[in-house]
């Protein structure tokens, strides 16, 4: 819902003073597949950057070489093979332990894989492939202070591992660690230069602290990177969203234009050209939303918005009722109900929906603030902790588990543990 929907003016007026910023969609699961990837997918890549390093001609090496290969070809039959042969030769048991320790963490089996790569991190040509296999079971654990440590022990003798600097990001990120999640994105990004992930999560990051004119630059390197990666029409529909926010509707509307059909860009597309004062074609565009996606939140504030725009209050009451059923704790549409049941001569409705409205954005006023300071006070438990509060009063659990889970690690480990 971009914020001019939240005024009667067409033009690209700016929403009422009183509207608070809209609720960050941060997930502590979205790093996986937005950065990481499938965790099979992370470790073929580490498994070929170790494959390409020379270890001679001898029995072992050939086959683990081999080995390597099959695995990050995903022939977990042939690379077992191989293992088992290393392992029965008895001359390179630690590059045994590590082709086991990789298979088991491809697999899912963790805790094994940590016990193997455990011992595999002693031979000095496989410690640092081995450390960044082990903070990817821990991530994968959700034991991050055990895979940031791993990880960190990996830079101290490859600063320039790119997938270590990728899996710390991930981790910092799901805890809302951001200036180091950043950092660490930034030096991923330089370091593999053809990955267009690492722009995108910057982009997705500043869109969700509402720093819109930063984050797309990001997006658009990410898709210069790829244009053609698996999520480009989300990419693009993100580039659209923060385009828009930063009143730029026609360079939205021609990211759009790349975009597959679908509610959520219909929607988009309306407020674009609702912004612009397309009325017509805003309409038009949202019929084929709300055609599709009934309950579409953005769709029913939009469509209520024009309705009243238009002198049709009652009908415009339908609108923002719907939308409250469907999202009683959206701000927008309490207020915006406000200004119907206003117009309609519906005073006292009017002031119950104001009262409601105001109770909301006093909460998310809060949160937009604290959201603000846990980027600029990485270490502040408190902060996350009453994060987590605001974020289940109004109705966000996901958000509630992201700050919950960050600000217990970042709770000191009592002493009586540390002996």
């Amino acid at each position: 819902m971009t914020s001019e929907l939240a005024t009667t003016n067409p033009s690209e007026a700016a929403a009422p003073q009183a509207k608070p910023p809209k609720l960050p969609r941060t997930s502590a699961s979205r790093s996986r597949w937005l950065l990481v990837g499938a965790a099979a997918v992370a470790v073929s890549a580490a498994l070929a950057i170790v494959g390409a390093r020379h270890y001679g001609l001898g029995f072992a090496d050939r086959k683990f070489e081999a080995a390597l290969t099959a695995l990050a070809q995903g022939d977990a039959s042939q690379a077992r093979q191989y293992a088992r042969e290393l392992k029965s030769s008895g001359d390179a048991p630690q590059r045994a332990s590590f082709l086991r320790g990789a298979m088991l963490l491809k697999n899912g089996y963790y805790y094994p894989a940590l016990d193997l790569l455990e011992k595999a991190k002693h031979d000095p040509e496989l410690k640092v492939r081995a450390l960044t296999l082990m903070g990817q079971a821990w991530y994968q654990l959700g034991r991050h202070v055990e895979a940031q440590t791993v990880l960190r022990e990996a830079l101290k003798d490859a600063p320039d591992s790119a997938e270590a600097h990728r899996w710390l990001a991930a981790s910092y990120y799901d805890l809302g660690v951001i200036d180091d999640a950043v950092r660490h994105l930034l030096r991923t990004a330089e370091l593999d230069p053809t990955d267009p992930r690492p722009h995108r999560l910057l982009g997705l990051i500043h869109k969700d602290f509402e720093r819109y004119e930063d984050a797309i630059p990001f997006y658009q390197e990410s898709l210069a990177r790829n244009a053609d990666q698996e999520d480009a029409s989300e990419i693009r529909q993100e580039l659209a969203v923060c385009q828009s926010k930063a009143r730029r509707n026609r360079d939205a509307l021609a990211t759009l234009a790349r975009c597959s059909a679908q509610p959520a860009i219909e929607v988009l597309r309306a407020e674009c050209h609702h912004g612009l004062g397309q009325t017509a074609e805003a309409k038009t565009a949202l019929a084929r939303a709300l055609e599709g996606d009934p309950d579409n939140l953005d769709g029913l504030l939009l469509k209520g918005t024009i309705l009243l725009e238009e002198g049709d209050a009652h009908s415009a009451i339908d609108a923002f009722r719907r939308a409250i059923d469907k999202h009683p704790k959206d701000y927008t549409a309490h207020f915006m109900l406000a200004q119907a049941y206003g117009k309609a001569g519906e005073q006292e409705l009017a002031k119950a929906e104001h009262e409601a409205a105001e109770k909301i954005r006093v909460v998310r006023h809060e949160f937009s603030q604290l959201h603000k300071a846990a980027w600029e006070r990485p270490d502040d438990i408190q902060v996350r902790l009453r994060l987590a509060a605001l974020a289940q009063e109004l109705g966000r659990p996901d958000l509630a588990e992201v700050w919950l889970r960050s600000a217990a690690t970042l709770q000191p480990i009592p002493s009586s543990q540390n002996k």
